[in-house]
C-alpha cells in the first residue's frame, strides 16, 4: 500500500449477493450466513485466528525455568529488598515481579483468546473442525501457564486474605499512639485502617506486605508533622502486626477441619480501551491468585473454571463484592462424586454479550 501511487476505497454490504462477488469459482471454504450475519461470522473467524501460535512460538513466550524459579524465590523474600541502598537487589527484585507480572499477562492473553473464540464457535459451528487443533493447543498452553503461576502463590496467603474481609474496623481509643492528630485522630486511623485492609484483602501479597500501604496513608497524614511523629510511626506498626495476627487466628478457624467447597466461577474478560490505551482487568490480583491456585476444572465455551477451595476462600468468593460471578457446585448436586468438570458443565450462567 505504501508503494501504491494511489489508493481507491471501495465500500459494499455484506451480505448473501457479496458472496458471489467474492467467491467467484465457488471455492470459499466454510459457507457463509445469508441473513446478515456476516459481522458475526468475520468476528468469529477473527476470534479463531488468533490462536494461530505454532507450539514453537508458544514455547518462545514462556519465561525461562531459572528466570521463574530466582523469581519465585526473591518474591518468597518479600516484594521489596530489605536494604534499600543495595541497588543490584532492588534491579534483581524488579525483574522478578516483571516476571510474574509478565507471565500472568501471558495466562490471562491465552484466556482471553480461548473464550473469544469459543463464542464464535458457538455462532458458527461449521468452523469447529478447522479450530479444534488451535483450541487444543491453546488449553495446554493456558494450564501450562497457569501451573508456572502457580509457583509464585503460597495457599495460606490467600486464605488470610480472605479472612481480612470479616475483620471488624478498629475503634480508636486513647491508646492508639496518634495523638498527634489531636481530633482529627479517629479519621486517620480510618484511612490508615482502609489503606491497609484494601491491601491485604486484594493484592494477594503476604500481609506484612500490607503496612507499606498503612505507612503510605499515615505519612500523607502527617504531612510535615514533627512532634509525635515517632510515636504514630511506632503505634502503627503494632497496629498493622495486631491486625495481621488477627486475619491469621481468623483463617485458620474459618477453614480449620472443614470440608473444602466446590465453587464455580465466571471469569469477567478483561476489557481493551480505545486506541492502545491498555486493558483494564476487573480482577484483583487476590481474585486471580485464586483461580491460579484452586483451579481443577476449565470449560471454555462458557469461560467458566471449577475451583477446590478452603472453606474461607469459597466464602468469599460467593460474597457480592467479588467481581466474578460465582456458584457452590455442591450445593443441590445429587452427586457429589461426579468429577468437578462434569458438575462445572450443569452450570450455565447468563450469557455474555455476544459477538455482532
Amino acid at each position: 500500500m505504501r508503494k501504491a501511487s494511489s489508493v481507491r476505497a471501495v465500500e459494499f454490504t455484506l451480505d448473501a449477493s457479496s458472496l458471489d462477488r467474492l467467491c467467484t469459482n465457488w471455492s470459499c471454504r466454510w459457507p457463509v450466513p445469508d441473513d446478515g450475519r456476516w459481522p458475526v461470522f468475520l468476528d468469529a473467524l477473527d476470534a479463531v485466528s488468533r490462536l494461530g501460535l505454532d507450539e514453537e512460538e508458544m514455547r518462545e513466550q514462556l519465561p525461562d525455568e531459572a528466570e521463574i524459579t530466582e523469581a519465585v524465590r526473591l518474591l518468597s523474600l518479600g516484594e521489596f529488598p530489605d536494604n534499600d541502598d543495595d541497588a543490584d537487589a532492588w534491579e534483581r527484585h524488579a525483574q522478578a515481579r516483571a516476571c510474574r507480572d509478565d507471565l500472568s499477562a501471558l495466562w490471562q492473553d491465552t484466556q482471553d483468546r480461548l473464550v473469544s473464540a469459543a463464542e464464535g464457535l458457538a455462532a458458527c459451528p461449521w468452523l469447529h473442525p478447522w479450530a479444534e487443533a488451535r483450541m487444543g493447543a491453546q488449553a495446554e498452553l493456558a494450564e501450562q501457564q497457569r501451573q508456572l503461576l502457580t509457583r509464585f502463590y503460597a495457599p495460606r496467603m490467600l486464605a488470610e486474605a480472605a479472612a481480612v474481609a470479616l475483620l471488624p474496623a478498629p475503634a480508636a481509643s486513647a491508646g492508639t499512639g496518634f495523638g498527634i492528630f489531636g481530633s482529627e485522630a479517629p479519621m486517620v486511623l480510618r484511612r490508615v485502617w482502609q489503606a491497609w485492609h484494601a491491601a491485604a484483602r486484594w493484592d494477594a501479597k503476604p500481609l506484612a506486605q500490607a503496612a507499606l500501604a498503612a505507612e503510605q496513608a499515615l505519612h500523607e497524614a502527617l504531612g510535615r508533622r514533627r512532634k509525635g511523629r515517632e510515636e504514630a510511626e511506632d503505634s502503627l506498626v503494632g497496629l498493622t502486626a495486631a491486625w495481621s495476627e488477627q486475619a491469621r487466628l481468623l483463617a485458620a478457624e474459618q477453614s480449620a477441619g472443614r470440608p473444602w467447597r466446590l465453587i464455580a466461577v465466571r471469569i469477567p474478560p478483561r476489557r481493551w480501551y480505545p486506541h492502545g490505551g491498555g486493558a483494564h482487568d476487573p480482577l484483583t490480583s487476590w481474585e486471580l491468585a485464586v483461580v491460579t491456585v484452586y483451579q481443577v476444572a476449565v470449560d471454555w465455551c462458557h469461560g467458566t473454571a471449577a475451583l477446590w477451595v478452603p472453606q474461607g476462600i469459597g466464602e468469599q468468593l460467593l460474597a457480592a463484592e467479588t467481581s466474578m460471578e460465582a456458584v457452590d457446585l455442591l450445593k443441590d448436586a445429587d452427586d457429589w462424586a461426579a468429577p468437578a468438570s462434569v458438575l462445572l458443565g450443569t452450570w450455565e450462567p447468563e450469557p455474555r454479550v455476544t459477538l455482532t
